[in-house]
């Protein structure tokens, strides 16, 4: 069992700055799925995780990995009022119990091989045990031993019966289960025999079974499984049997004495089991409701799967609440370009089959405010797959329909076949509605817009400056012809990187784009001679601060120190990392598929991987720095699809397999010449013992802090354009309390003095 500190940090903190080291969640919160009422909080469950309203001060506050939780896929949430205790439980049937601010994990059914789907379906809480409806059976949680105390397992004809439900009457535990409706003395000591049970209904799957014992009247809810009446509902009071058939209907839920049938645009409530006399809430903001109750103040709460969580009074709306962020956690590309963070949702099956996401991308600003340009806003364009951005003008790579302009949030224009001259050619030797399918987009420094095109026979295009549009061919058969990634380095050479284990291309246009007739290009491979990557499978290319080709593969990463040699008939081919391990010595990263390489302002490297997370790396990539996996770190998924950097103030962004989080490192990007800098946090106060940065310095600046005697306290150098300050003097006792000056030297020698903090102890 593993417990750890719970830090609830409120919507507004998100907004700020988080110091050196420390990490924030960047997931979907608009698909809400199921909410829960605790004291004076509504949890609400999300496509991205948790978050919870204080119903007092109507702030909203996040839960994730990043505030402590253990796990990722938040399926439901119960609170014990008697105790104080909020369980939580996941897709992956992890258990948290958060308790005196503190949580507390219980794996124990995570870890568990079990034959067959392990699912838990729903929790009910009673006398201090949590009762978890499981696919396997009924597992009962001990919350004050915090610990699994039994579990019942009900076997028809050899095989488990799946409990979708539990619910309880004075006497008596009920079951909901794929076999019918049992009930049993709840304080039987044999409710490990299936003797014991006694069937209410059988041989029909039963999602909802509630006895009132108010109005002596039992409720079934009949899944759709059943052939003959599918989605009924049956109340049955003595003698009286009542059914109603509900065809479309999503959810019941009976909580405190409110019964809620739930459908997709609407929600009908009812007194009770009473399901004649009921109101029903229509309201433009319910487009896909998935669940809703009445709290203990009668306040109707929905958990809506487009606008999350709503509120409602004397069923009239009143407001609704999703923390800011993307629209969706599907990550295939990340860009920071212009003081916005860039995260495109599209997508392909292996460069073939579009995954048809209609999202497009979600874009964050500096003040964390988050919009989305979907399929209607970039003019019927999904599978948007990357972007690229000059002067507040971006164009978006489309797998599905070309690329759409866009400027201030309007669509300019969508380019196409027809307005490009032909050079966006569509896929037309095989029935694929004349697709587009665009990979990459990439500005040089002359403004011109470069992009790849699969599958045509002039794949590599660009449009000019002047809006001009030319596109040249490789001589390849264009069948299967697919691309991934490009670059345009410094010697303006075009590197581009083919699908399905292609290997790499480099195309040179002599910087005579009109001229095609003096290109050049090249086809790497894995031969010496001939490019010397370590494999034909290559997913991720960057250039670094001196110059140098990193290239990421399934088998590790290979780099071009000589990349202006490609063209010159002198050796030019990749070159493998050798790093001791212990008494042997191997390639870096040669058991990886590295799936993106980030280069930050210290000339640092950030490595994405398939399955083992996130490495920093040197400059040279000899020593690992940081290594961080779901194991040892918030990260959400050790499958790393892309990595993109803020260079002001140095804020990694990870996008993993299941959302966006983000790193606050210790490097920045630097500055040409010493202008305004920036110290994070300022002042330091008596509570914070984290690291201070000091950013917007000159290029491997020298760093000084002196006191206000000018008595030297800390000297070093900048990382790239930031300097770091663990807030000790040079005898390494915390600073005492007063304003310290800070200078820094360039690289000529000059001193400026650039900042001023003031330190409390």
């Amino acid at each position: 069992m593993k417990k750890l500190l719970l830090l609830l940090f409120p919507l507004f903190i998100q907004a700020q700055d988080v110091p050196i080291g420390f990490w924030k969640d960047y997931l979907s919160y608009n698909s809400a799925s199921y909410i829960a009422e605790a004291e004076n909080k509504i949890y609400c469950v999300t496509s991205g995780g948790l978050f919870y309203l204080d119903k007092e001060d109507n702030t909203i506050n996040r839960m994730s990995k990043v505030t402590g939780l253990s796990d990722v896929g938040v399926k439901q949430v119960a609170y014990s009022e008697a105790l104080k205790i909020t369980v939580i439980t996941y897709e992956n049937c992890n258990i948290d119990l958060i308790k005196n601010d503190q949580i507390i994990n219980i794996s124990d059914i995570k870890r568990k091989e079990i034959t067959g789907l392990k699912l838990i379906n729903n929790i009910t809480l009673r006398n201090g045990i949590a009762y978890l409806s499981c696919t396997f059976g009924l597992v009962l949680i001990d919350l004050e031993k915090e610990e699994i105390k039994d579990t019942y397992k009900l076997i028809l004809a050899e095989y488990p019966c799946v409990i979708n439900n539990m619910s309880y009457s004075l006497n008596s535990i009920h079951l909901s289960t794929s076999c019918g409706a049992v009930y049993a003395d709840i304080n039987s000591p044999f409710l490990n025999d299936f003797n014991s049970w006694s069937w209410a209904a059988e041989g029909v799957d039963i999602t909802d079974y509630y006895y009132s014992e108010t109005f002596n009247t039992t409720l079934y809810a009949i899944d759709s499984s059943d052939v003959f009446f599918p989605n009924t509902i049956d109340i049955i009071s003595g003698a009286n049997w009542e059914s109603y058939y509900c065809p479309e209907i999503v959810e019941i839920t009976f909580i405190n004495n409110k019964l809620h049938r739930i459908y997709s645009n609407k929600i009908i409530i009812s007194n009770g089991l009473d399901l004649i006399h009921s109101d029903t809430i229509y309201y433009e903001k319910i487009e896909n409701a998935k669940f809703s109750f009445t709290d203990s103040e009668n306040t109707i709460w929905v958990a809506d799967a487009v606008n999350g969580l709503l509120k409602f009074v004397n069923y009239e709306y009143q407001e609704s609440f999703i923390p800011e962020g993307p629209v969706r956690n599907d990550v295939y590309s990340l860009e920071f370009a212009e003081n916005k963070l860039y995260q495109c949702h599209g997508g392909h099956a292996n460069f073939g089959l579009n995954a048809l996401i209609n999202d497009g991308a979600s874009i964050k600003d500096e003040y964390d405010d988050w919009k989305n340009y979907d399929f209607y806003k970039l003019g019927n364009a999904r599978d948007i797959l990357e972007v690229a951005v000059r002067n507040g003008t971006e164009y978006y790579a489309s797998w599905y329909n070309g690329i759409p302009e866009m400027k201030d949030g309007e669509l300019i224009t969508k380019h196409g076949y027809a307005n490009t001259n032909g050079v966006l050619d569509t896929i037309s030797y095989h029935e694929t509605n004349n697709r587009i399918r665009i990979s990459d987009l990439k500005f040089d420094n002359d403004g011109n817009l470069w992009g790849l095109s699969s599958e045509v026979s002039r794949p590599l295009f660009v449009k000019t400056k002047n809006g001009e549009w030319y596109s040249f061919t490789m001589h390849q058969n264009q069948v299967a012809l697919f691309f991934d990634d490009l670059l345009i380095d410094s010697y303006n050479q075009k590197w581009g990187i083919l699908g399905r284990g292609g290997g790499i291309f480099v195309y040179n246009d002599n910087n005579t784009i009109e001229t095609p007739a003096d290109d050049q290009y090249k086809l790497l491979n894995t031969n010496v001679g001939g490019g010397n990557l370590p494999s034909l499978q290559t997913y991720s290319i960057a250039e670094d601060l001196d110059g140098e080709i990193w290239v990421g593969t399934d088998k590790g990463i290979g780099v071009f120190y000589n990349p202006s040699s490609i063209f010159s008939g002198g050796n030019f081919d990749a070159q493998q990392i050798l790093i001791q391990e212990g008494e042997y010595g191997q390639y870096l990263l040669s058991e990886e598929k590295v799936k993106c390489i980030t280069i930050d302002g210290a000339n640092r490297k950030w490595i994405g991987t398939e399955k083992s997370g996130v490495f920093l790396l040197s400059e040279e990539g000899t020593e690992e720095i940081l290594h961080f996996t779901v194991e040892n770190s918030p990260l959400f998924s050790n499958n790393i699809i892309d990595i993109a950097i803020n260079p002001e103030n140095g804020e990694v962004f990870i996008g993993t397999g299941e959302g966006l989080i983000s790193y606050r490192s210790d490097a920045t990007e630097e500055e040409s010449a010493q202008s305004e800098t920036h110290v994070f946090p300022n002042p330091v106060r008596e509570s914070y013992n984290g690291p201070i940065a000091i950013n917007g310095l000159v290029t491997d600046a020298n760093v000084k802090i002196t006191d206000i005697d000018g008595n030297l306290v800390f000297e070093d150098f900048a990382k790239g354009g930031q300097a770091i300050w663990n807030g000790k003097n040079k005898n390494g006792e915390r600073a005492s309390t007063g304003v310290y000056l800070v200078f820094s030297t360039d690289i000529n020698g000059i001193e400026k003095t650039v900042s001023k903090i003031l330190f409390i102890h």
